[in-house]
């Protein structure tokens, strides 16, 4: 058997007085899509620091594809909240930012890159500034500078919050129909319980700040996902268990 994508075993994490961590442990097998839902402020985005060897744990582990990585950079492909994309360089300039930091040679970047901006639909953008994409064309130039970092693990920060209802559901569609073709092994950060059930293999819920993991749940649905999924009898069923188990957490936090 394979090792997995990514081991996290026992992360625990403060900044001061500030209880962040406590105890975290999860993990993305080869190809699997992982996803985290907690309360704003509970240490993901923590998590994600502590994994891309951002930052270091007071105590605990991370291992990516078997090797030890607490505190070693590189190791992963990042897609933060925001694209994150740099104004003064062309669409194509941005998506290989990550190979050529790498030392990838530049001719090779470029004709992978142009060929990727082709299969998403932004081959004619190669040449523009970010300035002039939409949001939805933003969020997959910046998802592409992941994929294209050549690292088998990808973490994603919340990479759909700031757009609307209807462009949301279209990147969940792109997502996935990219996820399908490419299997990459992904871990996804997300507030919206819904999003976490289409998207993912498995779904594990944090409490409140310190965060622990208060569940993990596996999702039965098969692959390919489709849209319709939402309306599953059982999809509903899981929606509202996800939804109670955060109300939970969140209830039991302010009592203590």
């Amino acid at each position: 058997m394979s090792e997995p994508a990514l081991e996290v075993s026992g992360l625990h994490k403060s900044f001061g007085a500030l209880d962040v961590l406590d105890g975290v442990s999860l993990r993305v097998d080869d190809g699997e899509f992982v996803s985290i839902v907690g309360p704003s402020g509970s240490g993901k985005s923590t998590l994600f620091h502590i994994v891309g060897g951002l930052i270091a744990p007071d105590r605990g582990s991370v291992r990516v594809n078997g090797r030890q990585a607490n505190g070693r950079r590189g190791l992963i492909g990042y897609m933060p909240q925001q694209p994150a994309l740099l104004p003064w360089r062309t669409v194509e300039d941005n998506v290989v930012l990550a190979r050529e930091l790498a030392g990838t040679p530049r001719r090779k970047s470029r004709a992978l890159a142009r060929q990727w901006l082709g299969n998403v639909g932004l081959g004619d953008f190669a040449r523009a500034y970010p300035d002039a994409l939409s949001g939805g064309m933003r969020q997959r130039v910046a998802f592409l500078r992941a994929l294209l970092s050549d690292r088998d693990l990808l973490c994603l920060d919340e990479p759909f919050s700031a757009l609307d209802a209807m462009l949301r559901a279209e990147m969940h569609r792109w997502l996935l129909d990219m996820w399908e073709e490419h299997r990459r092994s992904v871990l996804f950060v997300t507030h919206n319980i819904e999003e976490a059930l289409l998207l993912s293999s498995t779904v594990y819920v944090f409490t409140r700040r310190p965060a622990r993991v208060l569940e993990r749940v596996e999702v039965p649905f098969p692959r390919p996902r489709r849209d319709e999924v939402v309306d599953d009898p059982e999809f509903v069923r899981l929606r509202r268990r996800l939804t109670n188990l955060l109300k939970t957490a969140t209830l039991k936090d302010r009592a203590t």
